[in-house]
């Protein structure tokens, strides 16, 4: 008989804290229990500081640091502080984005971890890099872990000797890039070395634009020349850097308005923090630098070649130690906690099919713990799943049959989906395929069970049926009790898991194809947007409705790469897009900004940051010839066009108000100038009525008209704008002619220009005019 409330179990890790945290760390042995909890608001002593969105990096609240507007008060807030501000925390040991943090069960890896101590204690040693690698799943981070807690326990003659760490992570922004990893080392190395502080503080007073700067000067800037400042150098004990995750390293460190495609420049950036990691070493500074990857062939190359081979020590975790007993001891002692949590009896004998598991495992941790996961299922009779774990045979298909390594892995992944009832297997694909498509999405939570909440509305699925939906997936992805705040972008346990959904020679009939999800996601979108017309603008709409406004352009911009060279997705979404009320959806977008949330940027800038607005669908798009493209291409763009003129000219010269926040208004006085510039780029734009609009606002309309002129004004220069300069010219002198009142106000920024009254370049203004 199972019982049906379960104690956690007293812990298997050695480490201090809670009975429930020492058990999730040895469950997350291999760095496969990654959840993230995001403080709003945190003190340590420097002060408050307040946290970004979909960022674990801090804004200290003030004003400038030097000439660098940096939201911090002055010269009185410390260097450490100001590094502090701008280090990705997340990527550090002890961050809330990584707790628990995967530490190796007691008694497995032992053989590595004490290569790795004896090699970074060794005091004559000359090679200051260690370089672990292997392939996924087999707890390179838990290593990494397991080696910074077992160090800090040592009774030493110094403290800290683990100076810092950085574990990169491709799904974090903050982690997958190594923009703030020069940064981060550096304020990390401050806190475990004090005397670094003061040098480093000077830096900062002298340099604030630092961190603008390359990261190789940051390098030199920031932990180099500190360190030369010490007298002490030549006796100071080394520490230890620990850079874990190379591969997770996928982006560039080049900030952009434009989502990157991840792994579009993986390999330059990886050999890239390799290069900085030399670089440090080569300056014979006390430190030590543990390194740990996947042997991807661009790494193992760079760091096999001149001069790394004289300073790099390498080390292939799947030759050192006896993975199949590691796996045996993990295994041994999850099944006794299980058992004893479950009120089996015989808790601590072995299970019949203890040892079937261990050997289908072949030393994959990352299977065991799957196993382990998939059977510790309160809804469930662990025995008999595990039964029918060991029991079933790996699919008959000789073309993929041992083709991979982890071909049981993929196997296992297979048979948990399959445990799924079938009258609930379509849906589960659905929410699968809807959460591989959401990358990106602007969801009003990112927590999954509200960003899931958010997509069942949307496809018009019962409340709820997201979640439930993945729950039989609790051994792959983080749902269920204890995982309420883990964000839907971080449900992926194992990257593992990942890739055998994209590839789908391994998943079968259990592939996701996010292009196709993402068009269909689109689709949906566009599809509830039909509700959107004149006579709804202003008024109250579902949240279903709003959600598909604030993301069909970013989703119509990121598949002009990808789904939209589909000949045949491309004319569908086409022809969606002409049926709708565009200018309608337009306004209504600005009409739901909510002035509480945060806005990183406005839903509709891709539109406007188009080259040409109005020819926003078409762009990039290959037509190849296609008459049917050809024609519906030139549909669209004069539907986007007249559709932009009479929205801009409605939220202008509206005789209702309009309820804008002032966010939203802010969003239109910077769009509209984007689209004025393809409507003055037209022989007849005086004619226009989007630039008549704007010379004869209507009453409701002039807090907007106001923030266009201060935009059309700003960075403003009489000799590149001349345009521009006639088309604030033209606005004048009709208003100047109707005799607009507005003409009077104070803050009427034609008041400040002093010239213009003059005529236009342009001979033909009077005949025109």
């Amino acid at each position: 008989m199972l019982r049906t409330e379960r104690q956690p179990s007293q812990g298997s890790v050695d480490v201090d804290g809670p009975p429930l945290q020492r058990r999730r760390s040895s469950i997350t042995q291999v760095g496969i229990d990654r959840q993230g909890e995001h403080q709003d608001r945190h003190d340590d002593g420097h002060g408050t500081v307040y946290y970004q969105q979909s960022s674990n990096a801090p804004i200290f609240n003030g004003n400038n640091y030097g000439s660098i507007n940096n939201n911090m008060c002055n010269f009185t807030i410390n260097g450490l502080q100001f590094l502090y501000q701008h280090a990705a925390m997340g990527a550090v040991h002890e961050s809330n984005e990584r707790y628990p943090p995967p530490l190796c069960c007691p008694g497995t890896r032992d053989v590595v971890v004490s290569r790795v101590i004896g090699w970074y204690l060794d005091k004559n040693g000359q090679k200051k890099i260690m370089w672990v690698h292997a392939p996924l799943g087999y707890g390179k981070t838990a290593v990494a872990g397991t080696v910074k807690e077992k160090l800090d326990a040592m009774e030493l003659d110094f403290d800290n000797p683990v100076g810092a760490t950085f574990f990169f992570w491709r799904s974090s922004p903050e982690r997958n890039s190594p923009a703030r990893f020069i940064i981060t080392l550096a304020y990390q190395l401050a806190r475990s070395i004090p005397e670094l502080c003061h040098h480093i503080d000077s830096v900062i007073k002298s340099k604030p634009g630092v961190v603008k700067m390359g990261l190789e000067n940051q390098l030199i800037e920031l932990i180099v020349k500190p360190f030369k400042c010490l007298s002490n150098l030549d006796t100071m004990p080394s520490r230890l850097v620990i850079v874990d995750g190379i591969d997770e390293c996928i982006n560039s460190d080049r900030e952009s308005l434009v989502e990157k495609k991840y792994a579009e420049d993986q390999e330059v950036v990886q050999i890239r923090v390799l290069d900085l990691i030399y670089r440090l070493q080569s300056h014979h500074l006390p430190l030590s630098f543990f390194i740990l990857s996947r042997p991807e062939a661009w790494i193992k190359r760079h760091l096999d070649s001149r001069p790394f081979r004289d300073v790099v020590e390498a080390l292939d975790l799947y030759e050192v130690g006896d993975h199949m007993n590691d796996v045996k001891r993990f295994v041994r002692e999850e099944l006794s906690r299980i058992a004893e949590s479950f009120g089996l009896e015989g808790a601590d004998e072995e299970w019949p099919e203890e040892e079937a598991l261990v050997q289908k495992s072949e030393g994959h941790m990352v299977y065991a713990a799957t196993v382990i996961r998939h059977i510790d299922d309160e809804y469930g009779d662990p025995r008999q799943l595990l039964k029918d774990i060991v029991e079933s045979s790996p699919a008959d298909r000789p073309d993929i049959s041992h083709s991979t390594p982890f071909y049981s892995l993929y196997e296992l992944y297979r048979q948990i989906m399959r445990s799924c009832p079938e009258r609930n297997r379509s849906l589960m694909m659905e929410v699968l395929g809807n959460m591989k498509a959401s990358k990106g999405l602007r969801f009003e939570k990112s927590e999954h069970n509200a960003a899931l909440g958010d997509l069942d509305r949307l496809s018009r699925r019962p409340p709820g049926c997201g979640v439930k939906a993945l729950r039989p997936l609790h051994a792959v992805l983080r749902v269920g009790r204890g995982n309420e705040r883990v964000d839907i972008d971080e449900l992926f346990i194992h990257s593992s898991f990942k890739e055998f959904l994209e590839t789908p020679h391994l998943s079968f009939e259990f592939a996701v194809d996010a292009n196709n999800e993402q068009a269909r996601l689109l689709s949906t979108m566009l599809d509830r947007m039909t509700s959107i017309t004149t006579d709804t603008i202003g008024s109250e709409v579902e949240y279903a409705v709003v959600f598909a406004l604030h993301n069909w352009c970013y989703y119509w911009f990121k598949g002009r790469g990808t789904f939209l060279r589909s000949k045949t997705i491309y004319l569908c979404l086409m022809n969606k897009v002409i049926a709708l009320d565009l200018a309608a959806c337009i306004i209504q977008t600005h009409c739901s900004l909510h002035p509480g949330l945060y806005y990183n940027r406005q839903p509709l800038f891709w539109l406007f940051d188009a080259r040409k607005p109005s020819e926003f669908f078409v762009e990039g798009i290959k037509l190849d010839g296609c008459a049917d493209v050809s024609s519906i291409a030139h549909k669209v763009t004069s539907h986007a066009q007249s559709c932009l003129d009479s929205a801009f000219t409605f939220m202008l010269q509206v005789t209702t108000p309009l309820s804008l926040s002032k966010i939203a208004t802010s969003f239109l006085a910077s769009d509209y100038p984007d689209y004025l510039h393809e409507v003055t780029s037209q022989p007849d734009w005086r004619e226009h009525k989007l630039v008549q609009a704007l010379a004869t606002p209507g009453p409701n309309g002039i807090d907007l008209w106001k923030k266009v002129i201060n935009h059309l004004y700003a960075g403003f220069d009489y000799s590149v704008h001349a345009t521009k300069h006639n088309l604030l010219k033209h606005i004048y002198k009709v208003m100047v002619r109707e005799k607009n009142p507005i003409l009077e106000s104070k803050d009427n920024r034609f008041r400040r220009d002093y010239q213009i009254d003059e005529p236009e370049s342009e001979s033909d203004y009077e005949g025109n005019s």
